[in-house]
């Protein structure tokens, strides 16, 4: 049963052979010509000199520092935290605020519907909000903890909007 492709292969080149029986010159041509264009691959793979490009190595980046080109332009940056009504979602911004050393405005939002529309619509041109917090957690009051299976991601700007972490 494992040779029945091959049988099928070889019935199909005999009848092929005696349907070109009748014209031999294009069987020959045919031929030749399919040996002479594998030997013209064999001989220009074997001609073709290989190049192998070198290991590429790139200098460290130094991660607890914001970037050079951030300190180039005229923009004022933002870190958002979702929902504004927690401390603890505050303090937690503050502190990434105070980690990276840099010259942040923390802006809360009572929700991301309320976070996306200030993105989109009522951010100023020389304001570039930099990095979002959001935690899904329904805080009751300001002083609730952060519970222990809160779920949090944090969304990092782009050139045409949001993407998530």
């Amino acid at each position: 049963m494992d040779l029945l492709w091959l049988n099928q292969f070889a019935v199909l080149l005999w009848k092929n052979f005696v349907l070109k029986k009748r014209k031999i010159l294009s069987l020959v041509v045919e031929i030749c010509m399919t040996v002479f264009f594998s030997l013209l691959i064999l001989l220009y793979r074997s001609n073709i000199k290989k190049t192998f490009q070198n290991v590429t190595v790139f200098r460290p980046i130094y991660l607890m520092a914001p970037p050079d080109f951030i300190f180039k332009g005229n923009l004022e940056y933002e870190l958002a935290y979702v929902p504004s009504k927690s401390d603890v979602v505050k303090n937690i911004t503050e502190t990434v605020k105070n980690t990276l050393n840099f010259n942040f405005t923390v802006r809360g939002f009572s929700s991301e519907a309320q976070f996306e529309k200030y993105v989109q619509y009522e951010k100023k041109p020389t304001v570039l909000v930099g990095a979002a917090v959001v935690f899904e957690h329904d805080f009751k009051n300001s002083d609730d903890r952060l519970p222990l299976q809160a779920i949090d991601f944090f969304l990092c700007s782009a050139s045409t909007g949001f993407w998530q972490l």
